[in-house]
C-alpha cells in the first residue's frame, strides 16, 4: 500500500489552537510576532495548495510561491492564483510549477483551510505546526492525526508573556 500522491513531500504548514481550531472562516484569530517570518521561510520557493476562503482571507497571492487554489466554484478566479477543482489537479499543478525552474524547492505545502488539510492528511509527510496556547471559537479545525504514525522531531516552547500569546513550534514527520 502506498499513500504517496506526489513525487515530492507534502508538508502541512499550520497554526492551530489547543482545541484544533485554525480559523473562523474570516480572519486570523491570533497574531504571533515572529511566526509570519517562519511561515515565509517554510513556504518561499514552494507551491502552496489552499482553499478559496484561505486565499481570500490572506487577501492577495503570496509572492515567490505558486498560489494554487482548490475550489468547487468553477467560475472563481483570484489575481495571482491558479484555480483547480480537484486534489489531483492541485498536485499536478504544484509538480509542474516546481519543475519549471531550478530555484524552486521540491516540496508541496498544504496551506489550509480545514477541508484542504483533511483531504491531504492521509498523504502528508510532514506537519510544521505552530501550536497556539488558546482555545478560541471557530468552525475551521485541523484534522486529528494518529500519533502512532508520526514522530515529533522538534519542539520549541515560547511561553506567554504580558504582551504575547504562548505557543510551541512543532515539527512532526510521518513514519516511512
Amino acid at each position: 500500500m502506498t499513500d504517496k500522491i506526489s513525487r515530492y513531500p507534502l508538508v502541512a504548514v499550520v497554526a492551530m489552537a489547543k482545541n484544533r481550531v485554525i480559523g473562523d472562516g474570516q480572519q486570523l484569530l491570533w497574531h504571533i510576532p515572529g511566526d509570519l517570518p517562519r511561515v515565509k521561510s517554510l513556504t518561499m520557493g514552494r507551491p502552496l495548495i489552499m482553499g478559496r476562503r484561505t486565499f481570500e482571507s490572506i487577501g492577495r497571492a503570496l509572492p515567490g510561491r505558486a498560489n494554487i487554489v482548490l475550489t468547487r466554484q468553477q467560475d472563481w478566479s483570484g489575481e495571482g492564483a491558479l484555480c483547480v477543482s480537484s486534489a489531483d489537479d492541485a498536485i499536478v499543478a504544484a509538480e509542474d510549477w516546481i519543475s519549471e525552474a531550478s530555484d524552486r524547492i521540491g516540496e508541496i505545502v498544504i496551506f489550509g483551510g480545514g477541508e484542504i488539510y483533511s483531504a491531504f492528511m492521509p498523504y502528508l509527510d510532514v506537519i510544521d505546526l505552530t501550536e497556539v496556547d488558546l482555545s478560541p471559537d471557530g468552525a475551521a479545525l485541523f484534522p486529528e492525526w494518529n500519533d502512532a504514525e508520526w514522530t515529533e522531531v522538534s519542539r520549541a516552547h515560547h511561553p506567554s508573556t504580558d504582551s504575547a500569546i504562548g505557543f510551541d513550534l512543532v515539527r512532526l514527520e510521518r513514519h516511512k
